[in-house]
């Protein structure tokens, strides 16, 4: 999968007046960093840690072909300034997508960016032709489990101990995060799994996540 081209981009999920998609760009890896640091400190330990590191932009984000590197990390500017940063992860193979990180300033917290980002995820994800769009939400706060139900995700399971959080200064736990996905690819691309094939915890787990979805039951 290629990610789509930076005009592709802007015409799949327009943006409020005065705001514009960018691609992050390789002298604004440092601005990229106290970004996250000023607006997202949190993922300074565990999976988002990454992301305070220049030489994981330099390996990961801003290949010389942007269409082909691991990791898209798009900002929006207003007035040139970074007021948003997202990024996602393409899997290549099963052809997914992973919403990894997101960040909005403050003060453009009204602007509705972070779900300009979250549809534009999953418009990207098509595009490709993902199957999936996935991504996780922690169970520290409601928010960003809310954002991504009103998104039309889908809560399939709870990973206890995926990532750590510093609860307070120099106190790093693991904590529990909820796997959310978004089926991109239609319906007849799925291989719907036969109930013979469950264990009975597997079932009831099953049958709670889709029971509003008849599309996933093989009664077989």
């Amino acid at each position: 999968m290629n990610w789509p081209t930076i005009d592709e981009i802007r015409m799949f999920t327009p943006l409020p007046a005065d705001y514009s998609w960018d691609l992050l760009r390789q002298d604004e890896i440092d601005i990229a960093i106290t970004f996250f640091k000023t607006w997202f400190p949190s993922i300074s330990v565990g999976m988002g840690s990454s992301l305070m590191d220049p030489a994981f932009y330099e390996e990961k984000v801003v290949g010389t072909d942007r269409r082909t590197t691991a990791i898209l990390a798009m900002v929006v500017r207003h007035s040139d300034e970074i007021v948003a940063i997202a990024t996602w992860e393409k899997i290549d193979g099963p052809d997914v997508i992973f919403g990894r990180v997101g960040a909005v300033a403050r003060p453009h917290r009204q602007s509705n960016l972070a779900v300009a980002a979250q549809e534009l995820g999953e418009k990207m994800g098509r595009h490709m032709g993902a199957g999936l769009i996935y991504g996780m939400a922690t169970t520290r706060t409601p928010y960003m489990q809310q954002a991504l139900e009103r998104a039309g995700y889908t809560a399939v399971g709870i990973m206890p101990g995926f990532d750590l959080e510093e609860t307070e200064p120099g106190t790093l736990l693991r904590i529990y995060e909820v796997i959310y996905v978004k089926q991109l690819a239609p319906a007849e691309a799925f291989l719907v799994p036969s109930k013979q094939n469950f264990t009975p915890a597997v079932a009831r787990l099953y049958e709670d996540i889709f029971k509003d979805d008849p599309v996933h039951f093989d009664a077989r």
